[in-house]
């Protein structure tokens, strides 16, 4: 009986070292194949960083809000070129083009232009 629990102990063992070891290759595969794009929105005229922006990637569905400082971040993006498109209430809506690159910093900044200019 002895004999079956430890047969049994050591497979479970040797099964969760084969799981870890797998899943941190799988990680660092996916890491290096993937990059992502920063930047920020501010006014155009004033310079001044604006929060709350929609900032969406076109093609891939992904959307995210400028913090505070007027800056927003995607992550594990596929490289290729990308279409952003911009919203926020009295500014005029705006769209840029980024083609993301591994082991490149991809910062887009975009100047929003108010309506009421």
């Amino acid at each position: 009986m002895k004999k079956i629990i430890i047969l049994v102990f050591i497979l479970v063992a040797v099964t969760l070292s084969a799981m870890t070891t797998t899943g941190k290759s799988k990680t660092n595969k996916s890491a290096a194949k993937t990059t992502s794009i920063t930047g920020s929105v501010v006014d155009e005229i004033t310079g001044e960083t604006l929060a709350g922006v929609s900032v969406f990637l076109e093609g891939v569905d992904l959307s995210v809000y400028t913090g505070f400082d007027g800056n927003f971040e995607f992550t594990d993006l596929i490289p290729r070129e990308y279409t952003i498109k911009t919203s926020l209430i009295s500014y005029n809506e705006c769209t840029s083009k980024v083609h993301a690159e591994l082991k490149k910093k991809n910062k887009v900044d975009i100047r929003l232009k108010s309506v009421a200019n």
